[in-house]
């Protein structure tokens, strides 16, 4: 299975794609599944899933802001809190019956940094992100095999340009959700794909610092 795992829609303050388009698009290029990860919110799943046709996957998740950075949350559709630690937002993300994963480990400002991965229990670090340079998407990896944890995939798309360019890949033939679930949460998934070049970086910059400014200079 192609999934992409990290995508963002108009309930994300960061982006402005319909949930329905998302997965339309996402059908039309050949994926076979895609996962909603808007930040700190979960408005956009419900859409996507009316959306969905029957064989696509549409995986329940969020984006949550940890007060060290971002954690992805998989199989949840409850609200977690923002601002805790990361630790403790893996824990109310298992009790709720969801796979946490290290979102983008070392991007500067949003990544967790290495300690912080590696000491929160996760079952899987995010190591293919299509918005994250080569450096530290290889960083992650070399940090998923030294802790012999899993790898994820996915584009961290906010337009329906950027869906697909990075994806998490699973051997065999289609699966459900609780198998998906079960995959990530054993570390039985690798990735793959693109990452962000110098064209993407003075997009990426400049929407960051744009965004961040419209906010206040508050982190999302």
């Amino acid at each position: 299975m192609r999934l992409d795992l990290h995508n963002h829609t108009r309930y994300s303050p960061d982006a402005r794609v319909p949930p329905r388009e998302l997965v339309g698009a996402a059908t039309r290029a050949g994926l076979d599944g895609l996962a909603i990860t808007d930040h700190n919110a979960v408005g956009g799943i419900a859409e996507a899933l009316d959306a969905a046709r029957d064989g696509f996957l549409v995986i329940p998740a969020m984006e949550i802001s940890t007060s060290e950075g971002h954690v992805l949350a998989y199989g949840i559709r409850e609200i977690v809190p923002r601002d805790l630690s990361a630790r403790e937002t893996v824990e109310r993300v298992v009790a709720l019956g969801g796979v946490p994963v290290a979102a983008h480990p070392y991007r500067f400002w949003s990544g967790l940094g290495p300690e912080a991965t590696a000491g929160a229990g996760f079952a899987a670090y995010e190591t293919r992100n299509a918005r994250t340079l080569r450096r530290g998407n290889d960083r992650a990896r070399d940090l998923a095999h030294a802790n012999r944890v899993g790898e994820t995939g996915g584009s961290d798309s906010h337009s329906l340009g950027e869906l697909g360019r990075a994806i998490t890949v699973i051997d065999g033939g289609a699966v459900g959700l609780g198998d998906v679930l079960q995959r990530l949460g054993q570390g039985r998934t690798g990735s793959e794909g693109r990452d962000r070049g110098a064209a993407g970086t003075a997009r990426y910059v400049t929407k960051a610092v744009g965004e961040w400014i419209l906010r206040g200079m508050r982190r999302i």
